[in-house]
C-alpha cells in the first residue's frame, strides 16, 4: 500500500501540547507538503524573561544544520572554477601544517579529513561562555602537529574542518563569510530574516533567547562566547527554512551537479558534503540537524513525498526534538512500518577499553533501560533481536554487542571493527603518581593534576580560560575526566612513562607531555 502524505493540524497542535507553557521555553515547528507550507506554529517562551511567545517568525540559531549553507558556498566557488573540491587544503590555506599536505576541500565537507577538531578542544580547555578573537581557532589548527587519523581513513564530525571551509569561502569569495551567504544564497531565495550570527552576546532584532538548565532548577542565559560561521553560525526562521525547503527540491542556487554531489554519501551511515541521507523507516530522506548552546534544530525533507520539516528549539532537550519530529512524520503519513523494537534484555553495565585504539565507552542501565555513555553524554541504545546495540540519534553507524557473559564488546564503525574488554577500578591507579604539570605544546593547552577533597582533579587551560574535570580510576594508567557545567564535558587519560593521552568526543590520544 502506498502511503500517503498528509497534514492534519489539530494532530501536530496535540503533540505539541506539552511544551504549550508560559515558564519555559520550547519549539518553533514548520511543515509543508510539495512546498506548500500547511503548519506553522510555536510554542512556549522566546524568553522566560519576556511575556514572548516563540513564533514561525522569530530568529533562532540552527546550529550545524547551517553547514551545508557552507558547502554551498564552497560549490558555487568550485562552479565558477576558483577551487576544485579536491583542491589540497594547503593550495587556498597555506598557513596549515604539512598534516594538511594530502587534505582535500572534498574531505573538510565530508567530515572525512582526520584533522582535530578544534572547537572540540576550544570547549574543553575553556568552556562554553569564552570569549576568543575571531581568528583564534583558525590559529590553533594552524600550530597543531597531529592528526586523528590519515585524510580518508574514517569518519568523525568536525567543527573545525567547517571553520576552514568558510576562512576559504572569504579568501576566495572576495567579502567576508557571512556577506557571501547573504548576497549569494540568503537574499536570491528570498531568505530576508536569515544571517549569519557570530556572537551570542550581539544584540539581534527578532531573535529568541537561548536557555540552558540550571543544575540548581531553571535556566541560565546560553552562551557559546566564540565566533561561528559556517561551523553553525547562522540565526533563522520557520518560515524561511520552509522556504528554503522548498527551494531545495528545484534550486536556483547552485546546480544540479552540485546539490547531486552534496547529496552523495561519503560515509557508511548516509553523510554527503553538508547533508545526510538516511532512511526512516523505509523512507528516503535528506536532513541535518543542529546543537548549539541551549538550543537545537533538526530539518528533513522526505524524498518522494515531498514533505518538509523544520523543528527548533531555544532550551528543549535534544531527546525531546528528536522524538518530535518522528512524531510529525508519522501524523503526516500513517501506516509507516513501526518503529523498531528495542528488544528487551538486562541491562549490561560496566567500562570497556581498546588499548590499542583509545577508545572507551561505559554501558550504562537508565531507568530499567539500556543506554551507552560515550564522552560525558548518556545516550539511549536501541537493542536488535541479535543482541546487537545502536545509537538512532548519532551520526554514525556503530554498533555493538557484550560477547563473554559481558566481559568484552565487539564493535564496529564505519567499516572498521574492534574488541573493547571490559576493565574494573581499583587494580593499578596510584592518584600520588600521576600529580603534576604537563603540556600539550603545539596544542596550545596546559594541565594540572591535583589532589582533591574527594578525587583527584585535572584542569586544562588555552590562552583563553581553564577547565576544571574530577578524575575516576577506569583501569591501570586510564583516568576518565568528568567536568561540571551546562555540557556535558568529558575526556579519558591514559598515562604513560613521560605523559599522558588524551582522549575526547572528537580528539583522539593528544599528546601531553610530562613537566619536570
Amino acid at each position: 500500500m502506498t502511503v500517503q502524505a498528509r497534514i492534519e493540524p489539530a494532530a501536530l497542535d496535540a503533540l505539541l501540547a506539552p511544551y504549550d507553557t508560559t515558564n519555559a521555553p520550547g519549539f518553533a515547528v514548520g511543515v509543508a507538503l510539495k512546498g506548500r507550507p500547511v503548519y506553522r506554529r510555536g510554542v512556549g517562551m522566546a524568553s522566560i524573561e519576556l511575556p514572548v511567545t516563540l513564533s514561525p517568525t522569530i530568529r533562532m540559531r540552527i546550529g550545524s544544520t547551517s553547514k551545508h549553507f557552507c558547502v554551498l558556498a564552497v560549490m558555487l566557488l568550485a562552479e565558477e572554477g576558483r577551487l576544485s573540491i579536491d583542491d589540497r587544503v594547503r593550495r587556498h590555506l597555506p598557513e596549515l601544517p604539512a598534516w594538511a599536505d594530502t587534505m582535500t576541500v572534498r574531505q573538510l565537507m565530508a567530515h572525512t579529513s582526520g584533522m582535530r577538531d578544534s572547537l572540540d578542544l576550544l570547549l574543553h580547555t575553556a568552556g562554553p561562555g569564552m570569549t576568543t578573537p575571531a581568528n583564534f581557532q583558525f590559529k590553533m589548527l594552524a600550530a597543531l602537529d597531529s592528526v586523528n587519523f590519515a585524510p580518508g581513513a574514517s569518519w568523525s564530525y568536525n567543527n573545525g574542518g567547517y571553520i576552514l571551509l568558510a576562512e576559504i569561502v572569504t579568501r576566495l569569495g572576495g567579502r567576508d563569510f557571512a556577506s557571501f551567504l547573504r548576497e549569494r544564497i540568503f537574499e536570491p531565495v528570498g531568505m530576508h530574516d536569515t544571517m549569519v550570527r557570530a556572537l551570542d552576546t550581539d544584540l539581534v532584532p527578532n531573535s529568541a533567547t537561548l536557555h540552558v538548565p540550571s543544575p540548581s532548577g531553571g535556566y541560565m542565559r546560553g552562551v557559546f562566547g566564540s565566533p561561528i560561521g559556517g561551523e553553525g553560525g547562522i540565526v533563522s526562521t520557520v518560515n524561511d527554512m520552509l522556504l528554503w525547503l522548498k527551494h531545495m527540491s528545484a534550486p536556483l542556487v547552485g546546480s544540479a551537479a552540485t546539490w547531486a554531489a552534496m547529496r552523495t554519501p561519503h560515509a557508511t551511515h548516509g553523510y554527503g558534503l553538508g547533508l545526510s541521507m538516511t532512511p526512516h523507516r523505509g523512507l528516503d530522506t535528506v536532513h541535518h540537524a543542529g546543537a548549539v548552546v541551549g538550543g537545537s534544530s533538526q530539518m528533513i525533507k522526505v524524498l518522494g513525498h515531498e514533505l518538509d520539516i523544520i523543528v527548533m528549539s531555544n532550551g528543549r532537550n535534544s531527546l525531546e526534538l528528536y522524538k518530535l519530529i518522528d512524531d510529525i512524520i508519522d501524523r503526516c503519513l500513517p501506516g509507516l512500518p513501526p518503529v523498531p523494537e528495542d528488544v528487551a534484555a538486562e541491562p549490561v553495565a560496566g567500562d570497556y577499553y581498546n588499548r590499542d585504539t583509545g577508545r572507551k565507552l561505559t554501558l550504562v542501565a537508565n531507568e530499567g533501560k539500556q543506554a551507552i555513555r560515550l564522552g560525558g553524554m548518556t545516550l539511549p541504545a536501541r537493542r536488535d533481536a541479535e543482541g546487537w546495540l545502536s545509537l538512532p540519534i548519532v551520526p554514525t553507524d556503530m554498533r555493538l554487542r557484550p560477547v563473554d557473559d559481558g566481559g568484552s564488546l565487539e564493535l564496529t564503525e564505519f567499516g572498521q571493527q574492534e574488541v573493547l574488554r571490559r576493565v574494573t577500578p581499583g587494580q593499578g591507579q596510584d592518584a600520588a603518581a600521576i600529580l603534576g604539570d604537563y603540556v600539550s605544546a603545539a596544542a596550545g593547552i596546559s594541565a594540572s593534576i591535583r589532589d582533591g577533597d574527594e578525587a583527584p582533579h585535572l584542569t586544562l587551560r588555552n590562552a583563553i580560560g581553564s577547565f576544571l574535570y574530577k578524575l575516576a580510576p577506569v583501569a591501570p594508567d586510564l583516568w576518565e575526566a568528568r567536568g561540571a557545567g551546562p555540557l556535558p564535558l568529558a575526556a579519558t587519560l591514559e598515562i604513560d612513562g613521560t605523559g599522558f593521552l588524551l582522549t575526547t568526543g572528537r580528539t583522539l590520544r593528544l599528546r601531553f607531555e610530562r613537566l619536570k
